[in-house]
């Protein structure tokens, strides 16, 4: 009787040691794209993509460098970033710091990363613009377009949109 109690709080520390780790370096719960990516990919409709684009481009739309002032977005809904998926959001940018991009960043966590703008969750997507502890942004203007519509950049920095696993 013993031993199978020795063993039981064998197994039961293993157990907690591991999940204590596992706490430590949380892992992704999502996939980052670029906007074109998941335009393309069909997880963002065109009609998503304007409105994304309105809010980077100061509530107005370009289509094919035309102004369109006519235009109403889509709602941001929700209003803002749960607390629960910006962390969500930021320790997948971590995980994939650590195994992914920079190798000589393995203990990025997700207060290493913030989220700087939010433009609305779109389905299973979620559009941010994120800065992060490892990555210097450039003044340079520059632009981008999906489809035939344009967003604007101010700064090396770019949209991204990140799609929970299911």
């Amino acid at each position: 009787m013993k031993k199978g109690i020795k063993n039981l709080s064998i197994v039961l520390s293993a157990i907690a040691l591991c999940c204590g780790m596992a706490g430590c370096t949380p892992r992704a719960s999502g996939t980052f794209y670029s906007l074109k990516e998941a335009y393309e990919a069909g997880y963002l409709t065109y009609d998503d993509v304007m409105s994304i684009a309105y809010y980077q481009n100061g509530g107005r739309r370009y289509n094919e460098s035309v102004m369109d002032e006519d235009y109403t977005p889509q709602p941001r809904e929700p209003q803002g970033l749960s607390e629960k998926t910006s962390l969500r959001i930021r320790n997948t940018a971590a995980h994939n710091y650590r195994n992914n991009i920079h190798a000589d960043a393995p203990e990025a966590v997700a207060d290493d990363f913030n989220i700087i703008r939010y433009y609305g969750t779109y389905g299973d997507c979620v559009a941010v613009m994120m800065t992060d502890n490892y990555t210097g942004y450039t003044q340079a203007l520059w632009e981008d377009t999906i489809a035939d519509i344009v967003v604007f950049y101010y700064n090396g920095n770019s949209i991204i949109v990140w799609r929970e696993e299911k």
